[in-house]
């Protein structure tokens, strides 16, 4: 099953091209963050980051299957405090969790921390994805194309 918040619709994209290659169900998740605009964002963006307890995310799934697929943005270097949330607040312990972050200009250290929130949660990182997305919306053709190829590499 593959998760996904997105509030700019670019990690949606990149959810859908994962669909695409891997046939497994999308479940959006929503949170109450996506109401706020400018600096209201960026300040509750930001201390959902920071805080250990993330941002809460509405519509929380019961139970997770033994593998996932976890997508969302990077915000301030660290994931978005909605996927923090999921992580803590679902039952992921033991369960294989594969991530798929989207931002400006991905990097091995957003990676690193991600493994850390991960761990620490009690799951088994499984592959971490790293897609630049900027300005308009990535085309899910070039996407799925650039995600096939990321992901042969990481096999």
């Amino acid at each position: 099953m593959i998760f996904y918040y997105t509030r700019t619709r670019k990690t949606q994209v990149a959810a859908q091209a994962l669909h695409e290659i891997t046939g497994l169900d999308l479940y959006g998740l929503d949170a109450d963050i996506n109401n706020d605009t400018g600096l209201r964002f960026a300040f509750r963006a930001i201390k959902s980051v920071i805080s250990a307890k993330g941002c809460p995310v509405g519509n929380m799934p019961k139970a997770v299957p033994g593998e996932i697929y976890l997508c969302g943005p990077i915000w301030a270097g660290e994931m978005a405090g909605p996927l923090k949330y999921f992580i803590r607040n679902v039952d992921v312990s033991g369960t294989k969790v594969h991530l798929l972050l989207t931002g400006r200009q991905p990097s091995e250290q957003n990676r690193e921390r991600a493994v850390k929130v991960l761990t620490q949660a009690g799951c088994q990182p499984g592959n971490i994805y790293l897609i630049a997305t900027t300005g308009e919306l990535p085309e899910q053709d070039l996407l799925v194309e650039q995600l096939r190829t990321i992901m042969e590499a990481a096999d």
